[in-house]
This record gives C-alpha cells, structure tokens and sequence, in this order.
C-alpha cells in the first residue's frame, strides 16, 4: 500500500499556508526522510516542498491525491525537534510556515540545486608490493612519473589531493593517467566541506593567550555547572576586551563537558576579527552561519551542524535555528541589539526563538550585553534570569558632557564645540589618534530648540515629532498627530529653532578647515566593506589622525591605544522616533566608552543639547540601577514594553487611496475593542511611508496580555486577510515590533 506524506509547498500564500497531502512513490520508500526537500505537482507546475510528516491518514479519497514527483536532495535539513519549533514560530509570530521554514535554511538550496564539492585524491595501489623497483624504472625513463611515486611514497601514502601532487612534480594530468595506466595509483573522489575563509586585513595577535581573572573564572565555573539548577543568565559587562575573553573562555569550557553551543552576534561585519579569533581557537570544532558566507559554504555547514560534526555555531539571526540534534546552550551577544528582531516575513525575534527553543530541557541560556534591554532588565528583577557582572576595574576616563546651549550663547553655531576642538588638538599634538562618533538612526528629523535644547514631541505617545518638509509640519509616526512648524520654540520662545542632525562630510569639511595638516577619514555605511576595512586598518597602523565614523566604530579591536573618543550629537539616538530612543543612546554611549583604554589619560567627551537627560548621564556615570529605574518609570506611564504586548500593523498598496482606506476601514473595526481589549496609536502613515512603490499605513496596539492581543489577531486575519479578495492592498502583523518603520 502506497504511503501518504504530507509536505508543504513552498509558496507564501494566506489559502496554502498548511500542509498537503501526497502519494509516495515505492521507489522512494526507504529513502524519503522528515526534513528532505522534495518537487511535487502543484495546478499545471512542479514546485518545491517541505517534508513534514510521514505514513499520514488523508482526510482525501487516494484517488485524488498525486504522487511527489522527485526527492530534491537525499540529505535531510531538519528533524522533527526544529520542526516543531518551526510550527511554534509560525503560529506565535502569525507567519507562513514555508517562510519560516525556508527563512531558517541555508538560502538558494530550494531554488537551485547546490551540489557537494568533489575534490580528486591520489594514493598508491595497495595491490604493489615492491615500490622499489618501479621506482628503479621510473627514475630515468619517466622522471616526472618518478617523482609523483617518489612524492607519494614519502607521504606515507596519505590522502594527496591530485592538485597538491602535480604542484610538487611540476607537472600534468598526462603523466598521473600514464601511472593509472600501469596499475601504480589510484585517483578517486572525495566529498569535501567548502570551509568557509574568515579574511581580515588586520593583522590581529590570534596567537595571543586568552585570559580572565580568577572572579571571572569563578563566574566561568558557576554558569557551566548545569546541576545548579540556575541555567538562564543575564551577564552584563563593563569592559569590551574582557567580553570577548570571557565568551572564549566560556565556549571553550562547554566543548570540553561536550556540549552543544550556538553564539548569536547581531552584526557580524562588524565583528570580523572576533569571527577570526574564534575561528582559529576552535578549529574544526566550529561552524559559521551568516550572510557574509556563500550559499554553498553554508550549506555545508548546515550539513555539518547536522551530522553532528561540530560542536559551536556562530552566526547572526537566523543561525538560532542551526540543526543541532541536541542543542545546550545559546550565548546572545548584545541581547538588546534591534537586529535581533527580523524585518522581513517571517517577523521573528532570535532572542524569542532562543526561549522556547531551550525550554522544558536542562540547557544554558545566556543574554550578554553591557545596556541590557529594559524587557531583559526586568524579567531578571523578577527572577526570571540570574544576573552576573563581570568584574569592572576602577573606572579612570575622565568623561565629560559639554552643553551645547551654551555654544550657541557664545556665538558657535558649529558642530564642534570649543572644548572638543581644543581636545583634538592636544591630541593630535601629542601624536595620538581621535574618533570622533556620529550616530546616523532610523527617522532622525527632529527638531530641537538649540538654546534651550527642548525637542518637540508627541503628547499622545511621547516620542520625538518627525518633521516634513514639503508639507511644512510635524507628525508622529505612531499616533498620526500633526503639527505646524513653529516659528518660536514652545518652551522658551526662541527663534533658534531648527531640524537637528548632520553627515559625517560636513564634519569633515569643518574639521579639515581648522586641522589642515591632519590625515583626516571618515567610516560609515556608505562605504563599501572592504574599503571599511582598510579604513580601519589604516587607522590602526597610525595612517589617519582623525577618523569620522557611524556605529561601524563600535567594536574594540581597533583602539589599543586610542585616548579621545567624542560624541557629536548624543542627541540623534535619543530622539528618534521609537519608545526605546534612550535604551538605545544608553548602549551606545557605554560601548563606545569601553573602546578607551582605562587610564587617566583617556578622555570620553559627549556633545548634546539635553547634558541633563537621564540616559547620557548614567552612561557615562556607570549608574546602571539609575537608567533603568526612570526609564521604567516612563515606559510604565505611557504603557510601553515591557508593561503591555505591542503589535503593529502595516496596511500597503500601490494605490495611496486604498491603502488609506483599507487602514481607515481595519481602525474603526478595532475602535470597538478600545475599552476591553486593547490600546490603539493612530492609525497614520508610516515612518517609511512607501517603499518599493508601496504606500504604506501603519496602527499600533497594546495589550494587557498575549491572550488579548492573539483574540484581535485572529479577528483581524478572519475579517481582513482571509475575507480579503483585493490582493492589491497586503496587511502585515508584526508581534513584537522593535523599529516600527
């Protein structure tokens, strides 16, 4: 009796999102697997699916089902664990399950067929006894055959690839097939894992000794004891050197105890040189999943993963779903880092992943960052996590807040303020380096009275008012309240009041004017990588003075011996348009104080209109417990997370009218639900408000609890998606937002 399988096709349709019902062929019966991709008729095509479930009962007379057409590679990608976890995912995060299926898998594999890298081997025929004589022969008839043998023969006949050999005998093909002939070696095939190169054009110590102190080891040995019943940790970290050493440390440990560990870092071009330390401390015993790979460098390395012939992966986002049979641990690198949370379908959070991927199972799970999330923050004041700090030195920068107001009353209407100028001279007087930082996020056109430093805001949603030129007003993202421009500041009546932010060219431009002798260069997201690259190696071999960079300078490995760092504008973080503008300026400004070395030479120097906000002092104070207290206090008052469940809903067409109308239509639906269920912001335009010729509405609700916000969900999908016969106008659910673009 033939088999029923049930498959999922890959097409990110509302009506195909579930699985299907297929014949399976008896010629594929002892090779099919749970996890294989398989080519089955679907309408007039053939296309590609997932296998899910195997020997199933069709609710379907077998007569009008139809056989699967091909088995598109024999190897498995997934077994049933990572499935499940892919059922999970789609159901919490309302996704297709063929997008989170092939979102998780190495891409191209489903669109074309990646074959294994064949590589020719030589060896010597074990047949031959007496080497010797033929060799004898060889020496002065066939010399060049003579020195494959003799090459052969020295090696002990190890496995020699085909292209090794003829280096060493400098000579061709025709000389190997002239000894296959006579029966003296053996050319064959093997399979090889293409390993993917980790290059840097920094020359790095790799060779240097990895270290911790003895209370960071004691820490080390408190974590990985799994029998202590604390396994979920929350480390925080005042030091970006002793990070590193301390994660390295921490691998190498669960290596040992055999464990199984995937490393989460959110942004791997900017931390290409931990990816090559990594990569030369661990060898063989470690994977790499991420974008900077080849489509089939990584699907061998999933292949790896999944035979089970590594122990480590480190990867960006979606390495979560690397296919460890058995997972132990996972370590989130800056757990607080928006990149965790994907902006394309299927909307996924990795650090949500990680729970539930390691929950019911006595595993590790670790969130590092030196500004943790507010979310994380808070789950461990309640137990949730045990918090760990790594021990600190004695603080010696000396850090500084220079008030920008009072520039302005002196007459410098600049970017630079006199205190920072004066700095970067003495600095470059005395042979040393400067960086000076210019934070470029998100929707940063706000605007800012620059005498007395008030920024416009929303009185609905608390977040900073973004101004539109061409409309000559005010709007907020979030709730859709407009404004006219003012002419005079609201707070203190002042005319000087104007849209803030700046490039890095214009302060280059102003810095190459007073400093005309300096080597002077900028880093940012404009520059191709490689350029980036040699940049920074540039500044590391002393061949720029003055580096002007965006967040791609927050990493240490560069600054050894780096005495300045300035902030131009703290204000640009702090007031963009999202709840968690003075999370994020909290983070910045302790990562980029940890890059200076800690002496009481070293100088931290911030640059704002707001020097009293609570998130710049306590960054540069080391007041932790300070920043978390009274940005709780805000969140709570204007109901943010972690005190209510967000969602938010993007409404897109070509049409700018239907659009418009189909949002207006879904927010008066919900209007009903305000009083029992659920807080709504706008509806409104979107920050982005078109991308790729799409017009794009946006509503923001909040919930008291998830059960609430999964009611208003599947409302909205029965009445707006599944009822919805206009594909011109797309409705996105995003659980969880973090950009709200």
């Amino acid at each position: 009796m033939q088999q029923i399988i049930k498959v999922v096709v890959d097409l990110p349709l509302r009506k195909l999102n579930k699985e299907f019902d297929y014949l399976l062929p008896d010629k594929f019966k002892n090779s099919i697997k749970i996890g294989q991709i398989v080519k089955v008729p679907f309408g007039r095509r053939k296309i590609s699916a997932f296998v899910t479930q195997l020997d199933v009962k069709s609710d379907l007379e077998k007569s009008k089902l139809k056989e699967i057409d091909s088995i598109f590679y024999s190897e498995s990608f997934f077994e049933q664990k990572l499935l499940d976890l892919f059922y999970w995912t789609a159901a919490y995060y309302h996704a297709y399950l063929a997008q989170v299926i092939k979102s998780a898998l190495p891409p191209g594999i489903v669109d074309q067929k990646i074959k294994k890298k064949e590589v020719e081997y030589l060896k010597l025929n074990d047949q031959i006894n007496n080497y010797k004589s033929e060799l004898e022969k060889l020496e002065k008839r066939a010399p060049k055959q003579y020195l494959i043998l003799n090459y052969l023969l020295e090696k002990n006949n190890q496995r020699n690839k085909l292209e090794t050999v003829l280096a060493a005998a400098d000579t061709s093909r025709q000389t190997v097939y002239r000894l296959i002939d006579k029966d003296l070696i053996i050319l064959y095939n093997k399979y090889e894992n293409r390993r993917p190169i980790i290059n840097s054009n920094l020359k790095s110590s790799m060779n240097k000794e990895i270290t911790i102190s003895q209370t960071d080891a004691e820490l080390l040995e408190q974590i990985v004891d799994f029998n202590s019943g604390k396994n979920s940790y929350l480390l925080t970290t005042k030091n970006s050197s002793k990070r590193y050493n301390f994660i390295i440390k921490l691998l190498e440990k669960l290596a040992v105890q055999q464990k199984n560990i995937i490393l989460l870092i959110p942004e791997i071009e900017k931390d290409y040189i931990f990816l090559e330390q990594l990569a030369n401390y661990f060898s063989d015993k470690i994977a790499f999943l991420h974008s900077q790979l080849s489509q089939a460098e990584r699907f061998d390395q999933w292949q790896q993963i999944r035979k089970g012939e590594v122990q480590i992966v480190v990867g960006a986002r979606s390495a979560i779903f690397a296919p460890f049979s058995s997972l132990d641990a996972v370590i989130l690198m800056e757990e607080n880092n928006e990149n965790y949370k994907e902006q394309e379908h299927p909307l996924y959070h990795a650090r949500q992943i990680a729970v539930k991927r390691l929950k019911n199972k006595k595993s590790l799970l670790i969130l590092e960052s030196p500004a943790p999330s507010l979310e994380s923050k808070t789950l461990a004041d309640k137990g949730e996590y045990q918090q760990i700090n790594l021990a600190a030195e004695e603080n010696k920068i000396s850090s500084e807040i220079i008030d920008m107001k009072k520039e302005v009353e002196r007459g410098n209407l600049g970017d630079l303020s006199s205190k920072l100028k004066a700095e970067i001279k003495n600095q470059l007087s005395a042979g040393n380096k400067v960086i000076l930082f210019l934070n470029r996020l998100g929707m940063s056109n706000y605007i800012i009275c620059r005498k007395c430093g008030h920024v416009l805001k929303c009185e609905n949603c608390d977040i900073s008012l973004n101004y539109h030129q061409q409309e000559q007003e005010l709007r907020c993202h979030y709730c859709g309240l407009k404004k006219e421009m003012p002419q005079k500041c609201p707070d203190c009546g002042s005319a000087f009041i104007s849209q803030a932010g700046v490039g890095t060219e214009k302060i280059i431009e102003e810095l190459k004017k007073i400093y005309s002798a300096a080597r002077i260069k900028r880093v940012d997201s404009d520059l191709k990588e490689k350029e980036v690259k040699k940049r920074l190696n540039d500044f590391k071999n002393n061949k720029i003075d003055i580096l002007v960079g965006t967040s791609i300078l927050i990493k240490k490995q560069f600054y050894e011996e780096l005495k300045l760092i300035a902030v131009i504008s703290a204000d640009t973080a702090l007031n963009s348009s999202n709840f968690r503008s003075a999370e994020t300026n909290y983070f910045i400004l302790k990562e980029l104080k940890s890059l200076l070395k800690n002496t009481d030479q070293s100088k931290f120097l911030v640059q704002s209109f707001q020097p009293e906000h609570y998130s710049i002092k306590a960054a540069l104070d080391q007041t932790d417990n300070s920043f978390y207290e009274q940005e709780g206090q805000i969140r709570k008052k204007r109901n943010y997370p972690p005190f209510c469940r967000l969602l938010n809903i993007i409404i897109s067409s070509q049409s700018e009218n239907k659009a418009a109308a189909e949002s207006k239509k879904l927010s008066n639906f919900l209007d009903q639900f305000k009083a029992k269920y659920l807080e709504k912001l706008g509806e409104a335009p979107a920050p982005l408000s078109k991308i790729r010729k799409k017009y794009r509405r946006q509503i923001i609700l909040k919930f008291s609890s998830m059960r609430n916000r999964e009611y208003i969900i599947q409302l909205i999908e029965k009445k707006f998606i599944e009822e919805n016969n206009d594909d011109s106008v797309e409705i996105r659910i995003d659980v969880d937002p973090y950009r709200m673009l």
